[in-house]
């Protein structure tokens, strides 16, 4: 049974944490090493103490925290007495319940980051409507958060680290707050033998206007458009890039429009997973989505849209992929005959 002594011990270094009172804090911690052998209560103590002053912001009673032994990862996911709400929206799907860790300060997640026992993917599962359970890591939380002044900054922090795959994705319901909460007008793609939809994470970052983050995405090596395979990840960051597109919302970036749009087709053109998976679809938007993003000019004005290649039929559709690749560069060829035992008509003419 925990004592009172034990109880009133970790209410006052949980005040000290929120309120950053180091002296009080290395007093504490240094008193209950010498008085007691207890290195298991003591580390949970700590952890719950290192979230609470992540959470108001108290960068040096963090920092003496983790030197005492507390692990980060509480700190950045908000967990233990950090609890966050069970839902992510409230019951009518309209207001969002932020969690602590989109409230996260820049310094404080760089303290974070360059402790040893961090692990930046931890998971963070949040409610939404109908009854599904969202799963983040914390780039995606943040980044989800459009009202956080800092979420680019920090973005390009998590994303920096040596630890995190920038090729993660999320899945929700089409009809879910988090989906409306995008406010992505064109129905997302439902991957035929799944009953989410699947958006990858540069995908999130368009679908959520943040057009700095999908920049500094795009230039990451280890990026690939095309991954998770066979979701509908894939589709999905083209459905996204067009409505925005359509919508006029690269308008602020001005001529860095064509950066991004350059980078984007560049990074899809060397991506063997994009290439397979738009050649092997029966999905015909895809196609079309594909052929008019290559097609764009610039943010003004494009020549085709997807209703351009409405005419024609899956084959010919692939006709026109396989004719774009032979005009662009890339890394290597995607399989053709892997996916096409027999040659699409005009393939060997």
């Amino acid at each position: 049974m925990i004592s009172l002594k034990f109880k009133s011990r970790e209410a006052i270094l949980l005040r000290a944490a929120a309120t950053g009172d180091v002296p009080l804090i290395r007093r504490l911690v240094r008193h209950h090493h010498i008085v007691s052998s207890n290195t298991v209560g003591v580390g949970v103590e700590l952890e719950d103490a290192a979230a609470k002053a992540a959470a108001h912001g108290k960068a040096e009673a963090l920092e003496l925290l983790l030197e005492f032994g507390a692990f980060p990862n509480n700190a950045l996911a908000g967990e233990n007495l950090l609890i966050p709400p069970k839902r992510m929206f409230d019951e009518r799907g309209g207001h969002r319940q932020h969690h602590v860790t989109e409230k996260l300060t820049p310094e404080i997640v760089r303290i974070l980051l360059n402790n040893v026992h961090i692990f930046p993917e931890v998971t963070i599962r949040l409610g939404d409507t109908e009854g599904h359970y969202l799963h983040f890591t914390p780039k995606e939380l943040i980044n989800s958060n459009p009202g956080n002044k800092n979420r680019e900054e920090i973005c390009k922090m998590l994303v920096s680290h040596d630890q995190v795959d920038v090729n993660t994705e999320i899945s929700f319901y089409q009809t879910g707050a988090f989906a409306l909460s995008s406010k992505v007008n064109q129905s997302f793609y439902q991957h035929p033998r799944s009953t989410f939809v699947h958006v990858n994470f540069l995908g999130q970052t368009l679908m959520f206007d943040n057009f700095g983050l999908a920049e500094h995405l795009l230039t990451d090596q280890t990026l690939d458009p095309g991954l998770p395979i066979g979701t509908g990840a894939a589709e999905n960051l083209l459905i996204i890039f067009m409505d925005k597109y359509s919508k006029g919302c690269f308008h602020k970036l001005n001529q860095r429009f064509d950066i991004l749009l350059n980078a984007l087709r560049d990074k899809i053109a060397n991506s063997n997973a994009f290439r397979n998976q738009v050649l092997a679809s029966e999905n015909k938007l895809f196609k079309q989505q594909f052929l008019t993003l290559f097609a764009i000019r610039h943010q003004d004005r494009y020549d085709l849209s997807p209703a351009d290649f409405q005419h024609l039929n899956c084959d010919q559709l692939n006709d026109k992929i396989l004719d774009l690749f032979l005009n662009i560069s890339y890394e290597a060829p995607p399989d053709y005959h892997r996916l096409y035992p027999n040659p699409l008509p005009g393939y060997d003419s």
